[in-house]
């Protein structure tokens, strides 16, 4: 068991990494579509990009070798906070240019690969400086955390944004420029956040262990494709992975659909 762990408490930094994990998943999954769509985007276009730069969610496990050699979990988790909230940062200043869609899905891009990062490192955290007991234990905090961004993300910056359009339009702006004065305002507080759970967590985040020694990318690339081959080699597994689409096909049809219908 590390120093680390032994002078932090779990609950000082499991609760704040998992928030910080969903902010930027449900943001670009889910806020986006509502903030283009209040900002004159087709829907075809709306639910093509949105869908389409996040893939990095989906195809992340390709990289994983990659951070297993460089540096420690732990750094990953912090410039990657950090690079998300500096990112959020530049598109809220990517709103006001006259081709604001491409240059704001173009960030929005490199987001999710960070965000994608960020999720491979905060779990190898967890895993790598708990016990079993202790993940045990904080299992409920880290899932309620997670679920409060998604809260956060859906209800709260969403109603923010359009209590600052109601603000802004009363004053005489013009309706698309009180949607980017207020969409501005949220994207710059989704960048002071990510920021600011980034320098806590230069303090407060244990290392998650050391690159790994006396091992080369090969050789974790060769563990990655090992571990890929054992798992299409058990008996049903094509029946199991059509279930998991299954299960969730719904969710995946309604996700982006339904706040553009609601609008």
């Amino acid at each position: 068991m590390s120093e680390n762990l032994k002078k932090t408490s779990p609950l000082a930094w499991v609760p704040t990494v998992y928030f910080a994990m969903g902010l930027p998943f449900v943001v670009l999954n889910m806020v986006s579509a509502v903030m283009f769509k209040d900002l004159g985007i087709s829907d075809t276009r709306i639910a093509f990009w949105t869908s389409l730069i996040m893939w990095p969610s989906t195809i992340k496990y390709l990289w994983r070798p990659f951070l297993e050699i460089f540096r420690t979990k732990k750094f990953f988790v912090v410039t990657t906070q950090l690079l998300s909230g500096v990112l959020f940062g530049l598109a809220a200043l990517a709103l006001h240019m006259p081709h604001f869609f491409a240059v704001t899905v173009g960030v929005f891009a490199v987001v999710a690969f960070s965000g994608a990062t960020h999720d491979i490192a905060a779990d190898g955290v967890y895993m790598s400086e708990l016990s079993p007991a202790s993940q045990a234990k904080c299992i409920g905090w880290q899932g309620a955390f997670y679920n409060l961004a998604k809260l956060v993300a859906t209800g709260g910056l969403v109603w923010l944004a359009g209590w600052l359009y109601e603000g802004f339009s009363t004053s005489g702006t013009a309706s698309f420029d009180a949607y980017v004065r207020s969409w501005t305002v949220v994207l710059l507080l989704l960048c002071v956040t990510l920021v600011a759970l980034g320098l806590y967590h230069l303090r407060a985040l244990p290392s998650g262990g050391s690159a790994s020694e006396g091992r080369s990318l090969q050789d974790d690339l060769i563990g990655l494709r090992e571990v890929i081959g054992a798992f299409f080699t058990k008996r049903h597994i094509w029946y199991y992975i059509a279930f998991i689409i299954l299960y969730r096909l719904g969710e995946g049809f309604v996700m982006k659909i339904v706040p553009l219908f609601l609008k």
